[in-house]
């Protein structure tokens, strides 16, 4: 594999995220020696409809396809993908004191 370097990837990957028109403004993008690492939150700007699974799925195959990248990892807040499975939705929990007020 011809090196790349990881401006090149982080470019790359902007450009992705933009294509597939997730809100970067939530996220936090970090290329190593190609690995790239996505943290924060994960949306994508498609209206008020949920998400389905297959967008995250699909972000996650271009990553890790794009040129130079040698591993993807997405680790955001409102998504979880268990060894094997499928990506899922998290639930948002209210935080304690809107509860807390609620009650």
């Amino acid at each position: 594999m011809k090196h790349v370097p990881d401006n090149e990837i982080r470019a790359e990957v902007r450009s992705l995220l933009v294509r597939q028109r997730v809100d970067q403004w939530r996220l936090q993008l970090r290329v190593t020696n190609g690995i790239v690492r996505i943290t924060g939150e994960l949306v994508f700007l498609r209206g008020s409809d949920p998400t389905p699974p297959s967008l995250v799925e699909g972000l996650e195959r271009s990553l890790n396809s794009s040129v130079g990248v040698k591993h993807a990892t997405l680790d955001v807040t409102n998504w979880k993908k268990p060894s094997g499975g499928e990506w899922k939705l998290v639930e948002e929990r209210m935080p304690a004191l809107v509860t807390a007020a609620a009650a």
